[in-house]
């Protein structure tokens, strides 16, 4: 059997000061990110910042960002991860950040 892109994970950004963990690869395992939404179902513009690995500056891969009220954020990849890689984003907003992770994962 192939591999076959999939939603690989769905949920909602916690708020401001939190680092939420969207997406950690399993072990023994590699992943291709090849889509990543982020939706703004608040009726204010919100900003969103996305790390691979930590959220340290030099780990970001999309700088603090904002997002129109309504409106949403495509990121394309391909983003390739390692096993235990994680991607973390932090919102300005409990509840209005909704984000869709698409990819494959390979064994």
């Amino acid at each position: 059997m192939g591999n076959a892109y999939k939603k690989l994970a769905q949920g909602v950004l916690t708020g401001p000061g939190t680092q939420d963990a969207m997406y950690t690869v399993p072990a023994d395992t590699e992943a291709i990110v090849k889509l990543i939404t982020i939706v703004n179902t608040a009726v204010s513009n919100q900003t969103v910042e996305i790390w691979h690995d930590g959220h340290v500056d030099a780990n970001a891969i999309l700088p603090s960002i904002t997002i129109e009220a309504g409106g949403w954020l495509e990121m394309d990849g391909p983003f390739t991860l390692e096993a235990a890689d994680t991607l973390e984003a932090e919102g300005s907003s409990a509840t209005s950040l909704t984000y869709t992770i698409y990819g494959v994962e390979v064994s």
